[in-house]
């Protein structure tokens, strides 16, 4: 008896024990993935209800046509009775495209003001909804983890929903991507600048960023009523010049919106990261693909609120890849050639594309593994812009500030040349008109005083345009307030800037 007990009890545990261990790990494996609180109540909740009602809401979407890839979205979060047809309209414009990642700015609504910075999942791996799980890109949240402006606490998105109500829709245009689950918390504008410079290396063409927000929350449920008489119109009104400088990508004029009107954003957060990230790459143009409003759905004006969608593409340009590529050509010959001690190149430009036979002014940079080593150009147009590009490669292999440690022939192969096309200077009147991502300044307070900073100066560092102004001054060695003295002439223009493979 006592030789079978022990017997029986190993094969007992020989059993039990594994059974034990695999619903420990499945448990800790569910644990792991965040699940869809908003189903069933804020969307459909079965698989085949909400594919329908997702699909249905994209063929019947009619948004402006989008010729470019879009970088980005903007798109609202209310329950899919309210916010889902504007959502679908911009939505719709991912059809064809492809993406492997989507980086999604959310918020949280019962813990806004709790939390500084941006809140990353630390240990999920996927979210669920009932169309099934979307992996975390966990490479990406570590990364971010790292840096001391994000920060984890699963307490911020429980059973939130502005994240949530995006992922049905992104799964049904876009099948297969990984997912960046970013929830933005209280931020300065330095704050933005330097978010924005840790997300943008994972920012490329395969990478999606969508913004969630609502608009306008009108009424005294709100305690938000600018005015009282012609609703309708009004929020309308709110809703285009929020709308403004949104298809300009224009952070400055975004946050002085806010300022001006406290209009009542929801996602004022994720919308300006958004911009910031978008200005600091070059910038970017918007078109609004969709205005709804609760209130013209339901009929009831006492507390409206908006919904609009935005879709962001890449700036047009002037010259196409050839144009660029045969610049870059020239400028490269010319460098290797007057590092060597040669003459430049002769160019043949008869067989030139007629963009670089036409009169243009640009700048030519060199940076050896991100150094500058030499940027010089001309802001007006004195000749044929390809001439211009083989005079300016010349004088930024002579630039004066590096004079005691000038750019030599040894180093031609780390050298990355970069080119900025510019287009016509235009006086600036009104300082709100300058957008950083889009315009490069010149500042001059008589003959003698004159700065120049080109657009990605201001972009790359992720100033304000306050910053802007301010830093041109300096660079013309005047006070940093000089641009408001009424002899101040302050001119914008813009650069189309294309460089090298890294």
């Amino acid at each position: 008896m006592s030789t079978r007990r022990p017997l029986r009890s190993a094969v007992v545990a020989s059993v039990v024990w594994p059974v034990l261990l695999s619903q420990v790990v499945v448990a800790q494996d569910a644990a792991k993935v965040r699940p869809a609180y908003c189903a069933g109540g804020w969307y459909p909740g079965e698989p085949a209800a909400l594919t329908k009602t997702v699909d249905d809401l994209l063929a019947r979407a009619s948004p402006p046509k989008v010729s470019k890839k879009p970088l980005a979205l903007i798109s609202p979060h209310a329950g899919y009775r309210y916010s889902a047809p504007a959502a679908a309209a911009g939505y719709a414009c991912l059809r064809g495209h492809t993406y492997k990642r989507v980086i999604v700015l959310a918020f949280s609504h019962r813990n806004t003001g709790r939390y500084d910075g941006v809140d990353v999942p630390k240990e999920l791996t996927a979210y669920a909804t009932p169309l099934g799980q979307v992996p975390i890109d966990r490479e990406v949240c570590d990364r971010l983890l790292s840096n001391p402006l994000f920060s984890s606490n699963r307490w911020v998105d429980a059973r939130e929903h502005s994240l949530e109500l995006q992922l049905p829709f992104l799964q049904r245009v876009l099948k297969d991507f990984s997912l960046v689950p970013l929830l933005v918390g209280r931020m300065s504008d330095r704050d933005f600048a330097a978010t924005a410079q840790a997300i943008i290396p994972w920012v490329d063409e395969d990478t999606l960023l969508v913004a969630s927000s609502d608009f306008t929350h009108f009424g005294p449920r709100f305690g938000y009523q600018p005015f009282r008489e012609n609703v309708p119109n009004g929020i309308r009104e709110l809703a285009d010049q929020a709308a403004a400088p949104l298809a300009r990508c224009d952070y400055d004029g975004f946050a002085d919106h806010l300022a001006k009107t406290r209009d009542t954003i929801c996602g004022r957060g994720p919308i300006k990261l958004l911009l910031r990230i978008m200005s600091m790459k070059g910038g970017a143009q918007g078109v609004r693909t969709a205005y709804d409003t609760s209130g013209k759905i339901t009929g009831d004006w006492s507390n409206p609120v908006t919904y609009q969608s935005f879709v962001f593409t890449q700036r047009s340009g002037t010259l196409g890849e050839r144009e660029h590529a045969e610049l870059l050509r020239i400028a490269r010959a010319t460098v290797a050639r007057f590092l060597k001690g040669e003459q430049p190149p002769k160019v043949e430009a008869d067989k030139l594309p007629a963009a670089l036979r036409n009169d243009g002014a640009c700048f030519v940079t060199l940076e050896n593994r991100g150094q500058l080593r030499g940027c010089i150009g001309n802001m007006e147009a004195t000749g044929p812009l390809y001439e211009a590009v083989i005079r300016n490669a010349v004088s930024a292999c002579q630039d004066r500030r590096f004079v005691s440690n000038p750019v030599t022939a040894a180093e031609l192969d780390q050298l990355h040349i970069e080119i900025s096309y510019l287009t016509p200077m235009k006086r600036v009147v009104n300082t709100d008109e300058i957008v950083v991502g889009q315009h490069g300044l010149l500042i001059s307070l008589g003959p003698r005083q004159r700065g120049v900073l080109l657009p990605q100066v201001a972009y790359e560092r992720g100033w304000t345009r306050t910053e802007f102004l301010a830093q041109t001054c300096r660079k013309a060695r005047l006070p940093l307030d000089a641009w408001k003295r009424p002899e101040a002439e302050i001119y914008s223009f813009e650069a189309e800037v294309f460089g090298e493979p890294e």
